[in-house]
């Protein structure tokens, strides 16, 4: 009966030590490249968005074929963030007021604002520049992913040292250094 015991924890051990590990690492290694490709699609578009100080349609559908190409499914959330000056006075009705400073306000935009100027209800040419969602010099340029679904390594993760079921965020942004011509 020990025997046939032992014979058993054995198996148990070994299946554990040549299916499941090697299938647990392997599954870590997809979803770590699988997030170094979307961190580089997303600092590409991000950075090309930055110095040309507009998004363009190409620029997006080479940014999502990006994405696509790391087996990842993402929920992509664009935000622009438009600098603006107000200078300050006691009196807002009385120009003399002047207080000799600004303060600065950010009117956010988000995906469904820039998506709209992409893809216009209209039959403009993918190159019509009225096709471009422009920015200028100060404002600030942000775009968040995180995975609609969990990775398998996040899974097996979760069953075998029962923690929690994290996806994949990332999340890259910075001020516009550039103005569209």
């Amino acid at each position: 009966m020990a025997d046939a015991l032992k014979g058993v924890i054995v198996v148990i051990l070994l299946v554990f030590a040549f299916g499941v590990y090697p299938a647990y690492r392997q599954s870590e290694v997809v979803e770590r490249n699988t997030k170094l490709a979307a961190n580089a699609a997303v600092v590409e578009f991000v950075d090309t968005v930055r110095a040309k100080g507009y998004v363009d349609v190409n620029d997006y559908r080479l940014f999502l074929h990006s994405l696509d190409a790391s087996y990842g499914v993402f929920d992509v959330q664009m935000e622009y963030y438009k600098k603006e000056l107000q200078p300050l006075y006691i009196n807002p009705d009385d120009y003399s007021t002047f207080q000799d400073s600004f303060s600065v306000r950010y009117d956010g935009y988000f995906s469904k604002d820039i998506l709209d100027v992409l893809y216009p209800n209209s039959t403009l040419s993918e190159d019509n520049p009225g096709r471009r969602f422009t920015m200028h010099v100060g404002d600030l340029f942000n775009v968040r992913l995180e995975s609609e679904g969990t990775t398998l390594a996040s899974r097996m993760r979760s069953f075998l040292f029962h923690s929690e079921l994290i996806p994949v965020n990332l999340k890259y942004g910075g001020m516009v250094r550039s103005e569209a011509p």
